[in-house]
């Protein structure tokens, strides 16, 4: 759902910029005052993201400037950022697209193009596929008997222990034993008790150059559904970076730990949890702790 982002960078249209910082973006017209390019850096969160006279790879290979400084008739300069860059920066889950029929830059552009339906039958023994094209949607269509059947097969399937390694922004996910005998900073979590019908959800956020070790326990009467997710700052929808989504069987303790890349942007260090009970109508009922250890990682800790 995304337009071609090559056709905004080549040519013309690969200066176009956007004002650092929000600022209103400049009204057509004539300009009387001087551009100069590159003079000025980028920080955030007085993080230095680019050096004064930093450059970006357009499409057709050329370098091109990150920021632009114009200055007006009177002295005044007006610093911009190059709008892939400023989307990058703030955490945007997707990049800018051109919109040539109104000559703009567009922001979460919203999706013209047919929409291919994608049909799943499960009376006829057809699956439901993990991944459509791009611009799809699935309708599944099937019995109550074979929908359980599924949600079974579903169940069965779904591992009780992440894939380690997994990255999600500046997040890895370790083993806890690469927690064990560090100095805690605290618990942003304590033995949280949570009970409800519709779900828990929470957002932790981990400090960079620290473990994060979220413990739980499940006691539901059934499975326990338990999704981490990197959520993207600004965003249209939903749309986040994943971790394993893992089982809890009922009566069951789970530990999973996460280490942050030091010196991270603070935008990127939240997780997302969602823990489901996997029966209808279960009452989904947990304790939650988070906790935050103090010591970084060595290398060889981070592959555990």
């Amino acid at each position: 759902m995304k337009s071609n982002w090559k056709s905004f960078v080549c040519g013309a249209l690969t200066m176009a910029m956007v004002l650092a910082l929000m600022a209103p973006a400049m009204a057509a017209g004539t300009f009387t005052g001087k551009a100069s390019f590159g003079q000025v850096g980028v920080e955030v969160f007085s993080r230095k993201k680019y050096a004064p006279g930093a450059s970006m790879t357009a499409a057709n290979g050329e370098k091109v400037p990150v920021t632009i400084t114009y200055t007006d008739a009177k002295g005044g300069a007006t610093n911009y950022i190059a709008v892939q860059k400023a989307a990058e920066l703030f955490d945007m889950s997707e990049a800018p697209s051109w919109d040539a029929a109104n000559n703009c830059v567009d922001f979460f552009a919203k999706y013209k193009g047919p929409v291919n339906v994608v049909k799943v039958d499960l009376n006829k023994g057809e699956t439901i596929p993990d991944e459509v094209p791009e611009n799809s949607i699935k309708v599944v269509h099937g019995s109550k008997e074979n929908w359980e059947k599924l949600r079974a097969q579903e169940l069965a399937a779904m591992p009780t222990a992440p894939k380690l390694g997994t990255t999600a922004g500046p997040i890895r996910e370790v083993s806890p034993t690469a927690v064990a005998n560090r100095a805690s900073m605290g618990f942003s979590l304590y033995n949280a008790r949570f009970e409800s019908m519709t779900g828990v959800s929470e957002d932790i956020f981990c400090g960079d150059g620290q473990y994060t070790l979220i413990t739980v326990r499940n006691n539901s009467s059934c499975d326990v559904k338990w999704q981490v997710d990197r959520p993207y700052t600004v965003r249209a929808g939903g749309e986040s970076q994943k971790f394993t989504t893992i089982k809890i069987p009922a009566g069951q303790t789970v530990e999973r730990a996460f280490y942050v890349t030091e010196g991270a942007d603070p935008l990127k260090q939240t997780l997302s949890i969602g823990l489901t009970a996997v029966n209808d109508d279960a009452v989904t009922k947990v304790v939650i702790s988070a906790e935050t250890t103090q010591t970084p990682p060595t290398i060889g800790e981070i592959k555990k």
